[in-house]
């Protein structure tokens, strides 16, 4: 696991969803990234 990390928000959430480009880069560095969120974004991200 790497020591990077990358926290995402409700709109980024939401464009992995319903996007395309964004769950390509999420997918192509999960290996190298460490993605995270706060409850709070998946809250709005709900909405």
């Amino acid at each position: 696991m790497s020591n990077k990390a990358i926290v995402l928000d409700a709109n980024i959430l939401i464009r992995a969803v319903l996007g395309k480009r964004v769950r390509e880069l999420v997918v192509a560095n999960t290996g190298t990234v460490q993605f995270v969120a706060p409850d709070v974004a998946y809250a709005d991200a709900r909405k």
